[in-house]
């Protein structure tokens, strides 16, 4: 007992605790009722983003497909998607809290070999996330919540793959070690009555604008748009904020379910904001003729669109990303916001590089295929050619 004694003698009492047991599913002590209720609440605004974006635009809120289109689309208005994600994370940290440090402060001492190890896990898992994200086309807010509200058949898939991969990723490199909950913030936590009065704030906004829109706007110009995606992003990216999903260890309390401590918080967000999307998107589909309120009819991918092998690998590899670094895009754009350290560029700018370089693998790809169907076609008219008379 005596020598017990010493050895807990300067530790921190984090350090002396003992470990919960692994291998079996309790829930953390850090999801009380306020933690579940904070993540409803954030997630019903997600919901409430999502419909918002959908019922003017007509098209799909997506945060890894808002940086693959900085590669291939509309790269404005998806700069602006994101600089609204970046500038929520500032606004919030200010006024509303609970982001973690970056890096986590119990698990990163000073000797420079965990820096690096954990600096190389940021960038690891930032690329994979990029990567994985652009070759499944969606992450969790794209197949996560508007794949799974319209019932598409490839988010059905897309889900639970990259949701399996990530609790065996999780598991066996220990992330929930790696990104504990910060005691400071966690004692520090949100009420349901705080929660539910910035919800509430950020829905009448996006209420507002929508009867703006809907009342005052004729044609839709460039300038509304990048305007229109600006406020989705800072709806969203608040909607982040309350519900703690701007916490890797939120995610990763989710997803390794056998670490002792699990946080089923992750659960109440999705279910919070399909509460919204859900029923949304299911009743444009008994709709006739649909149509968001700037026209131009709705630009959803095909729902019954056939699964393909870059679906479930794109999949399994954000997956893994998203398991190994604890965030996914949306969240890596706030935080980075709220914690622009060095840690966060890492992990942001590798995400970026992971879509960046898919685009151009599959761009060029595209361009191979074209090319050789055009050098067919000319294999098959020259001879035709080559018999009419001069």
């Amino acid at each position: 007992g005596g020598e017990g004694r010493a050895s807990d003698q300067g530790r921190s009492p984090e350090q002396a605790r003992p470990s919960p047991p692994r291998h079996r599913a309790m829930i953390s002590p850090v999801f009380t009722f306020d933690a579940a209720a904070c993540a409803l609440c954030g997630g019903i605004l997600l919901g409430t983003t999502v419909v918002f974006k959908a019922s003017i635009t007509g098209q799909v809120l997506g945060c890894s497909g808002a940086t693959k289109g900085l590669f291939t689309g509309a790269r404005i208005e998806k700069a602006a998607f994101i600089i609204g994600l970046v500038t929520a994370g500032v606004v919030m940290s200010r006024t509303y809290g609970g982001f973690e440090a970056m890096p986590p402060k119990q698990v990163v001492p000073a000797p420079e070999s965990h820096r690096g190890a954990f600096i190389a896990r940021l960038a690891v898992g930032g690329f994979l996330v990029g990567f994985g994200t652009a070759m499944g086309n969606g992450c969790t807010s794209g197949h996560g919540l508007t794949g799974l509200a319209r019932l598409s058949t490839r988010s059905c898939v897309a889900v639970p793959t990259f949701m399996g991969v990530a609790m065996v990723t999780a598991y066996f490199f220990g992330s929930a070690k790696v990104f504990p909950p910060d005691p400071v913030v966690e004692a520090l936590g949100h009420s349901l009555d705080t929660a539910a009065l910035w919800a509430s704030v950020g829905v009448v906004c996006l209420l507002l604008v929508l009867g703006v829109v809907s009342k005052f706007v004729g044609a839709p110009s460039a300038f509304l748009k990048v305007v229109l995606e600006l406020i989705s992003g800072l709806a969203f990216g608040a909607g982040l904020a309350i519900s703690a999903m701007v916490r890797p260890s939120k995610i990763v309390g989710f997803l390794d379910v056998f670490s002792g401590n699990w946080d089923p918080s992750l659960a109440f967000v999705m279910g919070g904001a399909l509460l919204i999307a859900f029923p949304f998107y299911q009743s444009l589909e008994r709709r006739t003729d649909p149509s968001p309120l700037l026209g131009g009819g709705f630009q959803f991918p095909p729902k019954n669109k056939a699964v393909d092998w870059q679906l479930v690998v794109g999949s399994a590899l954000f997956g893994m990303g998203w398991a190994t670094c604890g965030m996914c895009p949306g969240p890596m754009y706030v935080v980075l916001g709220a914690r622009p350290v060095m840690d966060l560029f890492v992990a942001t700018s590798m995400m970026i590089v992971g879509t960046g370089l898919f685009a151009l693998v599959n761009n060029a790809a595209a361009g191979d295929k074209t090319a050789a169907a055009r050098e067919a076609a000319n294999d098959v008219t020259a001879p035709l050619m080559g018999a009419v008379p001069s």
